[in-house]
């Protein structure tokens, strides 16, 4: 039984990375809400595109078991890993930050600049995961 999972939302070249307690009664539910609630922020604004929820959709994700890892691509990804262990949460965390520097290295334009201001800011992503998850 899983005990902590890693939420990473990702948008261009930046993530924000949150351990959270695992709760296999409600995590299905928690992961879809929040996942929903992530694309709306992070979507532009005049986005129709219908919400796919990935590896989190129902139909692949029935509830009868907590798989080990879940992936949603839409306006950036959004990925839950699970783990037994504190320490190999920390290991997901650090290699996703590793990844986002090295990603971040370079020039970027002013037009992600701003998107990234307006779609991805830390305490805005923050603020949804702790609406959903209780923070480990």
């Amino acid at each position: 039984m899983y005990k902590y999972t890693v939420i990473i939302s990702q948008y261009y070249h930046t993530r924000h990375i949150f351990i959270v307690q695992h709760d296999e009664k409600t995590f299905l539910d928690s992961a879809r809400e929040l996942t929903e609630e992530l694309m709306d922020y992070k979507r532009e604004a005049d986005c129709e595109r219908e919400k796919y929820l990935g590896d989190l959709d129902p139909k692949y994700s029935d509830g009868r078991e907590i798989r080990s890892r879940y992936n949603v691509n839409d306006s950036g990804d959004i990925y839950f890993i699970q783990t037994v262990y504190a320490n190999r949460a920390m290991e997901f965390g650090i290699e996703y930050n590793e990844t986002s520097i090295r990603e971040s290295r370079g020039f970027k334009s002013k037009k992600i600049q701003e998107a990234i201001y307006n779609h991805h800011s830390y305490k805005t992503v923050f603020e949804i995961v702790k609406k959903h998850f209780e923070i480990a």
